[in-house]
């Protein structure tokens, strides 16, 4: 069997992947094979930004669910995850937030020598072409088109909010990315004209022309070939493409590849991006990762590295849905267009809360009886609960043991319960006076400390920011160095949402495409060095 030879093979075509594709081929002489296990196809509503929501739970989402978990009283939470190009970039709801320039800090504190805020400052600026000028330092000229949510086609409740969370002393700043991230405000969002603007159309659509660029969908990754403890390739199951079902686009590009088990050798590196989830599995798999784990499947140990799987944790948070008096408008953008950044103790320098605000019904059941109500999303957004991701068999088709521990650690639930009650304070505001007609969820039998804590422990979701299981370091757990190399091994980085030590405060998109930018520049030094 013949196998195919690229300078760089990138496992997953997602947020990172799409960036890795776009940057290294900049380089005409650079051949790059991109391995992407969803389909070539685009469904319609990919592009439609408020219909987000449409995408959880259909085909192109992988569909996870956790373990069960015990603080939540045994539950199986449901962990969305992208299955087709641009990868989550296509179920995010779009919002740009970069994260609290300590949230940097703290990496490099760890260990992660390199990632400070400083340090990522100018890879956030190069990846951005924001349309306002709420702050000097921010990018105009990069690929990611950012709008401020409001603007024209804002809802006129989202601005109701920043008014109410006013009314009770919280400042309101103009840019969360700017010099002051706490207080409430207008998203910038990864949206144009009502269109997502995610990795796909920002960096992998305009990268697919390049002839030295591959793009091979249906490609599932199984195994990384290793030679001694250098790796050298990947082994894939290239599946047959589904039949396009309804609106939407195929790329165009796409080499499909012949049904079966294939292998593609690297010449320089492969690259790993696959996220929290199944970045650690495909490791595990590969013979990467606790070697006690390895053996209890007969995987062979090329590396034994305990940290592979842990520290997987994400931002944990709930609804509180309101039933207004009238007809909210149609959202035009993502749903989701202003939010409040909070702290949950006087004197914190970064924000441990997230209230954001959604002008339509978040539980799917509630807005089915309720169409119009309103919802504002209480969340931890510095989680202290850590848990892993494990692997469930052998077989690369089995899906991970998924394990977030959300509100393990207590912390993380009197937060949540301070955050449920401060939604709360937020809609009895003046500024809601006469749009609100009663509260829906909690609902009003909900009213203790211990009720709320019983209604959170009950509710409480994903908030699908997944992070941290290949977690960079220096330290005896960590699995990837400051250049993303995985440890012990050579030829193979691991370059998404997997390897930062702590999740920022925020969604993250925009970091993962803040550490795909810098990653490409490593990795172009290792080549030019």
């Amino acid at each position: 069997m013949s196998v195919e030879e690229y300078d760089y093979v990138v496992v997953g075509g997602g947020t990172a992947g799409s960036v890795l594709a776009n940057r290294l081929t900049e380089d005409p002489e650079v051949r790059v094979l991109v391995l992407e296990a969803g389909g070539g196809f685009v469904p319609a509503n990919v592009d439609a930004a408020p219909l987000w929501y449409t995408l959880l739970g259909s085909g192109v989402d992988w569909g996870y669910r956790t373990v069960p978990q015990p603080a939540l009283g045994g539950r199986q939470v449901y962990e969305p995850r992208g299955k087709l190009p641009g990868g989550s970039s296509n179920l995010y709801i779009m919002m740009h937030v970069r994260g609290h320039p300590s949230d940097f800090d703290n990496w490099a504190y760890q260990g992660a020598a390199g990632w400070s805020y400083a340090d990522l400052a100018p890879y956030f600026s190069k990846l951005e072409a924001q349309e306002d000028r709420t702050d000097p330092r921010i990018g105009t000229g990069g690929p990611q088109v950012v709008t401020n949510a409001g603007g024209p086609d804002h809802n006129p409740v989202s601005r109701v909010f920043i008014d109410a969370c006013k009314e009770l002393g919280h400042r309101e700043v103009s840019d969360f990315n700017g010099p002051e991230m706490i207080g409430a405000g207008w998203h910038h969002i990864d949206v144009k004209d009502g269109e997502r603007r995610g990795a796909l159309r920002s960096f992998l659509e305009p990268a697919l022309a390049r002839p030295n660029l591959t793009l091979r969908t249906d490609a599932y990754a199984t195994k990384l070939v290793f030679e001694g403890t250098r790796c050298v390739g990947v082994d894939y199951r290239q599946e047959a493409p589904a039949a396009p079902a309804g609106e939407g686009r195929l790329l165009p590009g796409i080499e499909p590849g012949e049904p079966g088990r294939r292998r593609v050798r690297a010449t320089r590196e492969v690259l790993v991006c696959l996220g929290a989830i199944d970045s650690p599995k495909l490791l595990l798999l590969s013979g990467l990762g606790d070697a006690r784990q390895l053996r209890e499947f007969d995987l062979p140990v090329v590396a034994d590295l305990p940290g592979v799987g842990e520290n997987f944790h994400n931002h944990v948070l709930t609804g509180v849905i309101a039933e207004t008096a009238d007809p909210v408008p149609p959202g035009r953008q993502n749903l989701s267009e202003s939010a409040l950044f909070a702290v949950s103790q006087p004197g914190m320098i970064a924000p441990d809360l997230q209230i954001a605000f959604v002008h339509v019904p978040f539980d799917i059941i509630v807005g089915r009886n309720h169409p119009n109500a309103v919802s504002i999303l209480p969340g931890v957004v510095r989680p202290h609960s850590r848990g892993s991701i494990r692997l469930a068999s052998a077989d690369p088709a089995d899906p991970p043991l998924i394990d977030p521990n959300y509100l393990g650690d207590r912390s993380d639930l009197e937060r949540l319960v301070q955050a449920v009650k401060l939604s709360r304070d937020i809609f009895a505001t003046g500024a809601f006076k006469g749009l609100l007609a009663g509260e829906l969820l909690p609902g009003p039998d909900v009213r203790t400390d211990r009720e709320i804590e019983q209604f959170v422990r009950d509710r409480a979701d994903c908030y699908h920011h997944q992070a941290g299981s290949c977690r960079m370091g220096i330290d005896d757990l960590a699995v990837v160095d400051p250049q993303l190399r995985v440890r012990g091994v050579e030829g193979v980085r691991v370059v998404d949402a997997s390897v930062m030590p702590a999740v920022p405060s925020g969604n993250c998109h925009t970091a993962i495409v803040a550490i795909a930018e810098r990653a490409a520049d490593l990795v172009k030094e290792a080549r030019d060095g």
